[in-house]
């Protein structure tokens, strides 16, 4: 191809999607568009799900497929947040208690401590600018206020606020040395992962490992090599019963490669690392660290002497985060939230996936809509296994914009990406009507790419939309292009 005629082919593929979004006031003109974008050619083998409504008007704009159910990625996330926000309210926040289970006598505490998780996906590092193991340093503060030197007996973490079931159903196992794919704990730190850094040293010799934070419950083989140039290629596994990290990851000199890698077991990760920094800031811990199903007795905390209590930023904030940066995490910690805070029968486990789904009954039934439309396996939509509607999609995105608690539905709004400015959407609606005006929730997984939120109008109406799109072929990126196109098309939209 001629330098000549590629230049000529580039300026037909930018000018596409604005010939394609062109000003319409029908329905029938914006029928005609939206058909266009998803029947072309590359997507013949692709399964399109779309249902678009103007929810001042009442009117549905577009139906292709919305009531069938489809795999919708992370627009999973879309039903975990607005669930749990109209249960809990936009203000509810975790507290996580550390408890002394003894006396002390001349400054060492016989019997050792408890941590009581709530399910806070949030201690860390994240919500304390970066500083990882600050609260653990207020804690050690909170003990020696308390007149602690020393800690004998056991420390004990109770997650027992969610069942045990630290995976979400139909992950898969490739996925689970990632971040996105950390395991789910009641008593969760640094959102279940290590931070790593692979620092190229000089060619030919292997790069340098640092972990932070670093106490030692990781370790790594390093097989890393330092190149003399060219592009890093990342290399990182684990087996999935142990933390030892086989890193493989070639760096040229001078270059760095980051990663968060998930820990197994958050529960001893958080007491392993919060004893770490106490011994750390001089507090000599002498204990046993277990799980509390691993404990000889059970928790009895009206006994026990409060020591410290740490609050999570309110829902919102977290909710915010969960959908922002769709942060799996997150979503799964707010599904077992509902689980555990909501859920009252006893057909599921407390704190389970499977209770948390279950309390979100009264909302769909308030929003008529069928629950066995849905087939939830996870609060994230890692799985496969979900499947969502697009009429529901959108019946769920009227219920929350028009909710009876403005702040409420504010929340869940507001949480959403904005074309152009936040999140995964950032990067996206660079130019256009839509940039800054879009607010919607993307989803990804192998063959699934879905997007699904609001859009206001040329006439000023608010639109609600759902475009999820399956098993296709061709690049995501283009299946991108195509959503956008839709959403352009939208934001151009005249008709009342």
């Amino acid at each position: 191809m001629t330098a000549h005629l590629r230049l000529l082919t580039l300026l037909l593929l930018a000018l596409a999607p604005a010939a394609a979004a062109q000003p319409t006031s029908t329905l029938f003109g914006l029928a005609d568009q939206v058909d266009g974008v998803i029947d072309a050619n590359a997507f013949s083998d692709a399964y399109w799900g779309v249902y678009i409504v103007d929810l001042d008007a009442d009117r549905v704009l577009y139906d292709r497929n919305a009531s069938k159910r489809f795999i919708p990625a992370s627009n999973m996330k879309l039903l975990t947040t607005a669930a749990v926000l109209d249960a809990l309210g936009p203000d509810f926040r975790y507290q996580t208690r550390l408890y002394a289970n003894g006396q002390v006598q001349n400054g060492t505490l016989t019997g050792g401590l408890v941590v009581r998780g709530a399910g806070d996906p949030t201690f860390g590092g994240r919500y304390n600018r970066g500083d990882l193991t600050r609260t653990f340093r207020q804690w050690a503060d909170s003990l020696r206020a308390a007149g602690v030197r020393r800690v004998q007996g056991t420390v004990v973490g109770d997650d027992d606020v969610f069942d045990n079931v630290q995976l979400g159903q139909g992950w898969q196992w490739d996925d689970l040395v990632w971040y996105y794919g950390a395991e789910i704990s009641g008593l969760q730190f640094n959102e279940g992962t290590v931070h790593v850094e692979v620092e190229g040293t000089s060619p030919g010799r292997a790069a340098r490992i640092a972990a932070a934070p670093d106490y030692d419950y990781v370790r790594f083989v390093n097989r890393t090599v330092t190149t003399a140039g060219g592009d890093i290629q990342e290399g990182y596994s684990r087996e999935l019963s142990n933390n030892v990290f086989t890193v493989t990851t070639s760096v040229p000199a001078g270059q760095t490669e980051t990663e968060e890698l998930s820990v197994v077991n958050p529960t001893d990760y958080f007491i392993s690392t919060m004893v770490g920094v106490f011994r750390q800031q001089g507090i000599d811990v002498e204990a046993d660290l277990v799980d509390v199903d691993e404990w000889s007795q059970s928790p009895r905390y009206e006994t026990m002497r409060q020591i410290a209590v740490h609050q999570s930023p309110p829902l919102a904030e977290i909710v915010e985060q969960t959908n922002t940066d769709s942060n799996n995490l997150y979503a799964e910690h707010l599904l077992r939230t509902m689980g555990s805070y909501v859920y009252q029968d006893k057909d599921f486990p407390t704190g389970s996936a499977f209770a948390g789904y279950a309390a979100m009954g009264p909302l769909l039934a308030r929003l008529q809509i069928d629950p066995l439309s849905f087939r939830v396996a996870d609060g994230s939509g890692l799985s496969a296994l979900n499947r969502l509607t697009p009429v529901g999609i959108v019946s769920l995105l009227r219920g929350m914009r028009d909710h009876p608690d403005r702040a409420t539905g504010r929340a869940f709004v507001e949480s959403l990406p904005v074309g152009g400015r936040t999140g995964t959407l950032k990067r996206r609606y660079r130019n256009g009507d839509a940039r800054g005006n879009v607010r919607a929730k993307t989803g990804y997984i192998s063959g699934a790419r879905t997007l699904s939120g609001y859009v206001t109008s040329a006439s000023g109406h608010t639109i609600a939309f759902s475009l999820l799109c399956n098993n296709y072929t061709v690049p995501t990126s283009r299946v991108n292009r195509a959503q956008d196109q839709i959403v352009e098309m939208l934001a151009d939209f005249e008709g009342r």
